[in-house]
């Protein structure tokens, strides 16, 4: 069902804000507990649309599942090989996770293509050369994918032509199911030394060097695994900027400063004060200065893609001009006519680059949410813009966070959330 916020805008956000599990970090370690041998608990895995499909999915095979509070029980002992339904596939690009879990398990396996955010072409082939690195033969047509039992490899060995997070992941998932195998420029992400960390919990025996990752052994007899989620740093940033832009003044808790390497140098730049009082908790405080005059973003520990959307409406309110430049998603920047219709003097100068100026006042209207991100950042104008921001299809932005309405209220923000009639 389409889902509208209202958002009353110009109230500054106050309070404690407890940064949500990662999005990121939560899907590849949920996918890869099909490996265990035994049940085991996941703590701080966040409530989104997002794992719920991929719940769906593992339910759908026999993965019993059970929520408590904001941990979730997995017990897989009773997989069983099936097909994936294309409905929720298409839904959710971290299926493909699933694959490198289920793989290992099966002779052959057939699924539709995940879908996912319409941020541009993102090509599966980097995924597959894992497979077939493994002795899988893999057939892509346009609307599944057939992967095929073709070979033994013993100790196969992939060079990722793409660091590519997601391909990373699933390699290390794949590996650690058959029982071994090396990945070269692998991603080196906090979700991905998560989902090591993980599967050493499970058994698993790997190694890592400057340029490469090696998988030892596969999981094995471990006992009942208790693993907690890292915090989300992109949560966390989508606060901060959300506090400055309405001259705010938050504390966070639940994430630390290794995680958000990436993330606190730029947003300093911006003017944001960002102090830590403890291991887990960080000061924010409105302390809007001058746009720096470029923002790239990169891998790891580069400034995340995903924040691209939220530092556009931060430049917007900053003075002077920034240039921002994702060169990884060529429709990351494809809603910023929605900031322009607020008010906002921005210049969409190439499908990576965009160009600010501020400060502008920004007004609300009524918009609709085309991805997580820029829906999100949609919410983020929307609280600082004068008048009334509503934003239709918002189901798209609890993908990737949870209870966004609440929390956000919990700060003092004017939202609320509707269902129109008809829908």
């Amino acid at each position: 069902m389409s889902e509208r916020l209202t958002i009353e805008g110009g109230q500054p956000l106050r309070g404690i804000y407890r940064v949500q599990g990662n999005k990121n970090a939560a899907l590849p370690l949920v996918a890869a507990s099909v490996l265990s041998p035994g049940p085991l608990t996941l703590r701080n895995v966040p409530n989104i649309i997002d794992i719920n499909n991929l719940i769906s999915l593992m339910e759908g095979l026999g993965v019993r599942t059970e929520w408590h509070g904001r941990n979730l029980l997995i017990d897989p002992g009773h997989l069983k090989t099936s097909q994936l339904p294309t409905d929720i596939v298409h839904r959710l690009r971290g299926a493909i996770l699933l694959l490198g879990a289920l793989a290992p398990k099966m002779d052959s396996l057939i699924c539709a293509l995940p879908g996912g955010c319409p941020i541009g072409r993102r090509s599966f082939e980097v995924h597959w050369s894992a497979f077939r690195a493994c002795g899988f033969r893999v057939e892509q047509d346009p609307e599944k994918v057939t992967l095929q039992k073709d070979r033994v490899v013993k100790n196969p060995s992939i060079f990722l032509e793409e660091a590519s997070v997601t391909a990373t992941e699933n390699a290390l998932i794949l590996m650690a199911g058959l029982g071994g195998g090396k990945i070269e420029n692998p991603a080196r992400e906090p979700h991905v030394l998560s989902l090591i960390e993980f599967l050493r919990n499970l058994g698993c025996h790997i190694e890592i060097d400057s340029l490469s990752v090696s998988v030892l052994s596969k999981v094995n007899n471990a006992p009942t695994t208790d693993f907690e989620v890292p915090g989300d740093y992109v949560d966390a940033g989508t606060l901060a900027i959300a506090a400055t832009v309405t001259n705010g003044e938050i504390e966070l808790t639940g994430i630390d400063d290794k995680t958000m390497l990436g993330v606190t140098p730029v947003l300093r730049k911006f003017g944001i004060s960002m102090h830590r009082l403890g291991d887990m908790e960080w000061s924010v405080r409105a302390n809007q200065g001058e746009n720096p005059d470029r923002v790239i973003a990169g891998p790891w520990p580069a400034f995340p893609t995903d924040l691209v959307s939220l530092a556009i409406v931060l430049a917007t309110q900053g003075h002077g001009q920034c240039l921002i430049h994702d060169w990884m998603y060529e429709a990351r920047m494809f809603f910023v006519d929605k900031l322009a219709r607020m008010g906002a003097s921005v210049t969409l100068c190439d499908p990576h680059r965009v160009m600010i100026s501020g400060p502008r006042k920004l007004r609300g209207i009524t918009l609709e949410s085309p991805d997580i991100r820029a829906g999100m950042a949609m919410v983020v104008a929307g609280l600082c813009a004068e008048g009334t921001t509503v934003i239709e299809h918002a189901e798209v932005i609890r993908r990737g966070y949870e209870h966004v309405t609440k929390r956000l209220s919990g700060l003092e923000a004017h939202i609320s959330t509707d269902m129109p009639t008809g829908t």
